[in-house]
């Protein structure tokens, strides 16, 4: 049995991969507070106020569901035999380093490190990307040819209008780190809001690291997207998406809801917007057992 298919890019396979053990690192980077402290005090300077620190931990903590949701795309990439998943996969992670070069590195300067790091993880993503193409199959036998068909059923009319209201929220959600940070860190940190808003000045870093959330959102927000157009041409894209969105909804009880819940309390938490995402969370684990009873009577249809 052969491990990849020789059709598929080996380059792009690589990239998977290494995309994959990243953004799993970063994650747990992110999501724990100890190894956060660790990298803040290693490489930010540390702040003596203390609301300030367990501010920026707690904000550490959003970003990194985003980057376990990549992360979980990034091994449907590797995985996956279709070529069209695995460039829309790949397409949606490779937006990141740009998205970092023009919006949160953009807002602190430009610091030459980091813009270096960015600059080459572009050319790397994008040039093999228009470099070692794939050649698109045609959708799967018996799914839709295309994607623009209306749904052919309920249930295919609801995953329309679920994938297609997960990446509104995304994209709203996104746009609100990218171009409004101190109103989404105000969202976030509602038992913070009066001492942010009455010092902005005093939380660059809060800023930047909520910017870098909003890149990483905007790009699950694109694979949202692409996955809501082809929902029935391309059934494997649309698991790809779901497992990931299913990951990303669930890591915000585990990281940041639960890091604002020992701090400061359940109240903060229930009143930040992070907070949604508990029944987004239920949600999409009701629409995979949905989704697993729909294929199973498929499955009885076809074989009786």
């Amino acid at each position: 049995m052969k491990l990849f298919d020789p059709q598929l890019s080996r380059i792009r396979t690589f990239l998977f991969g290494a995309m994959a053990l990243v953004w799993f690192s970063e994650m747990m980077l992110w999501g724990f507070q100890t190894l956060s402290k660790m990298w803040t005090n290693t490489w930010i300077i540390a702040s003596e106020d203390a609301r300030l620190a367990m501010a920026l931990y707690i904000t550490h903590s959003v970003h990194a569901p985003a980057k376990g949701a990549l992360s979980v795309m990034a091994v449907y990439g590797l995985m996956s035999k279709n070529p069209f998943t695995r460039a829309a996969l790949f397409v949606s992670m490779a937006l990141v380093p740009p998205l970092n070069l023009a919006f949160p590195f953009r807002a602190q300067g430009f610091p030459l490190a980091w813009v270096v790091v960015h600059t080459i993880l572009s050319l790397i993503l994008w040039g093999s990307f228009f470099a070692f193409k794939e050649p698109v199959r045609q959708p799967d036998q018996g799914q839709a040819s295309g994607a623009g068909l209306s749904p052919s059923s309920p249930w295919e009319a609801f995953q329309y209008f679920w994938f297609a209201a997960n990446a509104a929220a995304l994209t709203v959600l996104a746009s609100l780190f990218l171009f409004w940070p101190d109103t989404a860190l105000s969202l976030v940190h509602p038992c913070f809001s009066s001492w942010l808003n009455a010092e902005p000045g005093r939380v660059p870093s809060l800023v930047y690291s909520g910017m870098a959330t909003g890149t990483h959102l905007l790009a699950l927000a694109v694979a949202t997207w692409i996955a809501t157009v082809y929902c029935r041409s391309q059934p494997t894209l649309r698991r790809a998406v779901a497992a990931a969105s299913t990951v990303h909804a669930g890591l915000f009880i585990i990281f940041p809801l639960r890091q604002i819940i020992t701090e400061l309390g359940g109240s903060c938490a229930t009143s930040s917007i992070l907070f949604a995402f508990v029944p987004l969370f239920a949600g999409w684990l009701l629409y995979a057992a949905a989704s697993y009873r729909v294929e199973r009577r498929r499955q009885e249809v076809h074989s009786g």
